[in-house]
């Protein structure tokens, strides 16, 4: 049986995120929105002194600046005064054995996307989770948590576009900053993300592909069946996934088509989705995230907004009133915030944050893409 967190903030410890980490900056704040947590501990670097440095610079305690996560994990659970939930923001490689020491130790967890690097590591992660009943899971796709998602999902629940016939999504981004990438300056342009060791089956669906598959699924309520996947690389000497064009048959014979790609010139996160059900669509854009696109079959087309009367469930994860804009910072203390109230409670009750299910998916949704684009040719999803 899970515990209950009864304190006035919940203990939270960091790994990874370091000085030179933007989605490090972003978990601590997101973290801190709501006053529902208090960062006590970290280790927010290989370098050891590097970690210990920022770790004290960022307001924690000499003795809780770790070397590395398992001194972290072995000397917080033996504190009275312990963390009760890590927030893991490492490469997705390192993902799984992170998350399990800390699983191990009956803490809580927090983790940057992707679930994990590859299939095999998933499925482990997901079977160890499973087998703790005092830990909850939280994945951070953000995206998830815009209140306008939430309430897209609960349109699509209700029936009001009836059933879904179609699903549209892309997320485009340009990781070169104007440069042409080549074997010399590949390192120093993509970093870690070329390194398939540390990024996982594939950079571009692992790190910007894997919300645009949990989005789709997460909005529409569908599982993808099979994959047919063109998936392009950088060069013949840069092996680094670039860009990916995947169809997509979902559980409900419904037709899905998702592009990503990390090298878009001038593309500047764009996520977005459409999606077609025998009664209308929905449509929504990262960049304008405060309004759904409602579309019915008969009568004019209708812009939903953010914390109105006709968005009644976005107003539950709205922090300002409408008319005022809000957005990704806001999405990521979403997940924080009712991770935090899960916590907090036995009532059962529906939870929006994604958990070790949707990751899972995801992680196979990335396989089948690895092994269509190999293959040439339609590829099961399992």
């Amino acid at each position: 049986m899970m515990r209950l967190i009864k304190g006035k903030k919940i203990k939270l410890g960091i790994v990874g995120g370091g000085p030179k980490s933007w989605i490090g900056h972003v978990h601590r704040i997101s973290s801190r929105f709501d006053d529902e947590y208090e960062i006590v501990s970290g280790v927010f670097s290989r370098n050891s002194n590097i970690s210990k440095t920022f770790g004290k610079k960022i307001g924690i305690d000499k003795d809780r600046c770790y070397s590395n996560y398992q001194e972290m994990a072995d000397k917080e659970a033996i504190r009275f005064d312990g963390i009760e939930v890590v927030a893991i923001m490492t490469p997705p490689s390192s993902h799984q054995v992170i998350a399990e020491k800390f699983i191990d130790k009956n803490i809580h967890i927090i983790s940057d996307k992707p679930f994990t690097g590859d299939l095999l590591q998933a499925k482990k992660l997901f079977k160890k989770i499973k087998s703790n009943k005092n830990i909850k899971y939280a994945l951070t796709h953000n995206y998830s948590a815009y209140p306008m998602v939430r309430e897209a999902k609960v349109l699509v629940e209700k029936g009001k576009i009836g059933k879904v016939e179609y699903v549209n999504v892309e997320y485009v981004q340009d990781w070169t900053d104007g440069k042409i990438v080549n074997k010399k300056n590949a390192k120093k342009i993509l970093k870690w993300k070329i390194n398939k060791k540390i990024v996982g089956t594939s950079a571009v669906l692992n790190e910007i592909g894997s919300h645009a598959y949990h989005i789709a699924c997460y909005v529409s309520g569908l599982k993808g069946r099979n994959v047919f996947a063109d998936i392009k690389q950088v060069s013949k000497t840069v092996k680094m996934d670039n860009n990916a064009q995947v169809m997509i048959n979902f559980n409900n014979n419904a037709k899905g088509l998702l592009w990503t790609s990390v090298m878009a010139r001038g593309g500047v996160y764009g996520l977005r989705f459409r999606i077609f059900g025998t009664k209308g669509s929905i449509e929504w854009v990262q960049n304008d995230p405060g309004y759904l696109k409602f579309n019915p079959l008969k009568g004019a087309v209708k812009f939903l907004e953010r914390g109105f009367f006709n968005a009644e469930l976005s107003k539950k994860f709205s922090r300002i009133k409408f008319g005022h804009p809000e957005g990704y910072l806001d999405a990521f203390a979403n997940i924080y915030k009712e991770f935090a109230e899960s916590l907090r409670t036995k009532a059962k009750k529906r939870w929006f944050f994604p958990n070790e299910y949707e990751g899972l998916e995801t992680a196979k949704f990335i396989e089948a893409c690895r092994i269509s684009n190999k293959r040439k040719a339609w590829t099961k999803i399992k």
